[in-house]
Order: structure tokens, then C-alpha cells, then sequence
């Protein structure tokens, strides 16, 4: 038998078809103009999607869901839709009365120089130059706040309603009590009380101010008061401040003042009083008044002359305005930063550590410029 005989025709190979793979759900449908009218996902089922206009649910293959869009079935319910009016455009949307948004408008601008400590007078001109700048605005032109206006908004519209707000949440709130005086130069003694709490609505401790007292006010008549500042008109004038507001004196759990014994003595104090009243009550000293006398013995321990170099180096520049510029070139030559020289203050605390520390970064050049000084100096002396 030849070998032709055996050749034939072959049986041809099947081919395997792949297999079909289900089509999720595409997020970007939503963005397409041809979908997005009426597509949406089926919560329950990643792989269909549903026609809201038909109410039905499709299997997530473009030719499935292109088709749908020509059924004459959805494009009558999408002309329905489209035909159909929402039921908030039977209603006339409610405008603001022009004169409440002025109101606001005096409002935000009187919180604005308060937040910014913005001069009031500077009011008496802001109402006509905002008039000039926005002359098609009927807002800007019914505003009419001066610095008299501008003064009494800050303190009975929004101090007044802080001072609500604050209230409101101190009387279901345990918080802590700061009293201090005044840093006002003025003859009337002031006396500065602060509540620090914990705000459940933005999770942290807050500290605010709660009153600003004169302790020698004149009453409606001009006569002055004689409370002054005894232990006994201390005590009451911070009693006082909460109770008028109906504040539960339970919830404070705290004080704190300098260490003074009209505010902190052992026998007859502000403190002692509190105690009293208020059993259980945490009384903490000022820690700065603290640190600052700590600081102040230790530095007894110090040499006189360091603190007198401080202060004798901050003088030799403080006036001379050709002393300062020489020796902002020394600073550039040393490659020093190009700070100014700080002053050991007498009142504020604490100060004479910055003053170090500045004395001490800028040593070198300090150094070089009065080395050069001196040189320039012995060479104008004349020779006996």
C-alpha cells in the first residue's frame, strides 16, 4: 500500500471558544452623556446596573444596556421625565429682606475689626469706601456703620451672644477659673477672670475669656464704689459674675491665680474662701509666677556683671542707628543670622533666657565688631 492511499481529507480542529466573563458595574457610566440620566448601581449585585426611568435592572454589557436606551419603552418614560415639573418649582424661593443682609453685612465687618484688633475709628471711613468701591451693591449702599455703631455691635450684639453661648455651656459643663488683673495702664483696676473646659463638640480643651470687672466702677449716679481689691471684693466679684448668669457654682473644679496672698494666702484668701465653698475644689498657683521666682533666687547665685553685659551690649546700639548698620556687615562677614539685639525687660518675665540665647548665637561677630571698635579707638588716641 503506497503512501498516497493513506492521505485524505483531515478532520479540522475544533477551536475552543473563551469563556465569557461577566462585565461589573463602571462608576464612570455615571459621567458619560449617554448614561448618566438614568443609570445607576444595584446594591446588592456588582454586576447589574438599573434604569431608573424604567425601573429595572440590566446586566452590565454595553450592547445590553445601549439597546435599552432605543426601547421605545424608556424613551417614553425619559420624555415623561423630561415633561414633568419638580414640585419645588411650584414655590418661589424665599429671598433674604434686604435689610437683614445689610445687618449682616455691619455684623461680619464689626467681628472683623475685633478679630484683627482694627482701630474703631478707622470705621468712621470704611462704610464710604466701600460705597465708592462697589457702587452697583444696594448692600454696600445702605451701610452706615461708624465707630459709635461699631463699638456698641462688638459689645452687646456679638459679645453679648458669645457670652450667651459660653453660658449656656458652662451650666452643663464642669470647668476652671483663671483671675488676674488687668495688664491696662489705666487708673481703674480691672480685674480679668478666664474659664478653660473641655468642648465635646470640637473634642478639646478650650479657654476663653469670661468677664473684664472694674473693681472701682462708677455707678449711674458717678459715685465710685468702695469694694477695691480685698480678699472679700475679689471673692464676691468672681462669685458674682456667675451666679448673675445663673452659672451652678458645682461646676467649677478648678482656680488658678499668681501667688499673691490676697489671691493665695493660707488663711484668708481668695483661695481659702473657694475651699470653703466649693469642697473639693483644685487650687493650682500660676506657673509662671512660680518659674519666675525660682528663676529669680537662682539668678541671685549669678554674677551681677552677666546680666549688666545683657543689658550694657543692648544699649551701646539701641540709639545709634550708624552703630546697627556697622554692624549688620559684621553679621554678613561672620555668616551670622541678622537678628537684632532683644532687651532684658523689667516686667515681662522670663525675658533674660531669649536675650542669652540671642547674645549667645551672635557672639562671634559681637566679638569681632567691638575688637575692631576698640582698635579704631586706641588709634585716635592721641600719645602723651
Amino acid at each position: 500500500m503506497s503512501d498516497t492511499e493513506g492521505e485524505g481529507p483531515s478532520t479540522p480542529k475544533k477551536i475552543r471558544k473563551g469563556k465569557h466573563i461577566k462585565q461589573k458595574y463602571r462608576q464612570q457610566w455615571e459621567n458619560e452623556e449617554f448614561f448618566k440620566d438614568w443609570i445607576a448601581p444595584v446594591d446588592d449585585d456588582p454586576y447589574r446596573a438599573k434604569c431608573t426611568k424604567c425601573d429595572v435592572k440590566l446586566s452590565c454589557e454595553l450592547s445590553t444596556l445601549r439597546r435599552h436606551v432605543t426601547n421605545s419603552k424608556h424613551k417614553n418614560r425619559q420624555m415623561a421625565a423630561l415633561s414633568t415639573k419638580s414640585l419645588s418649582s411650584y414655590y418661589k424661593s424665599r429671598e433674604k429682606d434686604k435689610d437683614v443682609l445689610v445687618i449682616e453685612a455691619e455684623i461680619k465687618l464689626a467681628g472683623f475689626v475685633a478679630e484683627h484688633n482694627i482701630s474703631f475709628l478707622a470705621m468712621d471711613h470704611l462704610s464710604d469706601v466701600l460705597k465708592s468701591c462697589f457702587p452697583d451693591s444696594k448692600i454696600a449702599a445702605d451701610l452706615a456703620m461708624k465707630r459709635d455703631k461699631c463699638t456698641a455691635t462688638v459689645k452687646n450684639v456679638i459679645g453679648e451672644s458669645q457670652k450667651v453661648y459660653l453660658e449656656n455651656i458652662l451650666k452643663h459643663q464642669k470647668f476652671s477659673v483663671m483671675a488676674d488683673e488687668s495688664t491696662d495702664i489705666a487708673s481703674c483696676k480691672t480685674i480679668c477672670i478666664v474659664v478653660r473646659y473641655f468642648d465635646k463638640k470640637y473634642k478639646k480643651i478650650i479657654t476663653c475669656l469670661w468677664q473684664l470687672e472694674p473693681l472701682h466702677a462708677k455707678s449711674v449716679t458717678g459715685e465710685t464704689s468702695l469694694r477695691g481689691c480685698t480678699v472679700e471684693s475679689l471673692y464676691l466679684t468672681i462669685i458674682e459674675t456667675f451666679t448673675q448668669r445663673n452659672v451652678p457654682l458645682e461646676n467649677i473644679i478648678g482656680f488658678a491665680s499668681d501667688g499673691c496672698n490676697v489671691m493665695m494666702g493660707a488663711q484668708n484668701s481668695v483661695a481659702s474662701r473657694l475651699r470653703s465653698a466649693l469642697p473639693g475644689i483644685q487650687i493650682i498657683k500660676c506657673i509662671c509666677h512660680s518659674m519666675h521666682l525660682c528663676a529669680n533666687e537662682a539668678c541671685k547665685e549669678i554674677p551681677r556683671r552677666c546680666e549688666d553685659l545683657a543689658r550694657n551690649v543692648y544699649a551701646f546700639f539701641k540709639h545709634s542707628a550708624k552703630r546697627q548698620a556697622e554692624y549688620v556687615e559684621f553679621q554678613i562677614f561672620m555668616n551670622t543670622k541678622v537678628h537684632k539685639l532683644l532687651h532684658t525687660s523689667q516686667t515681662r518675665w522670663l525675658s533674660l533666657l531669649s536675650v542669652v540665647n540671642r547674645l549667645l548665637e551672635q557672639w562671634d561677630s559681637l566679638k569681632l565688631f567691638f575688637d575692631d571698635s576698640m582698635s579704631i579707638f586706641k588709634d585716635r588716641m592721641p600719645d602723651w
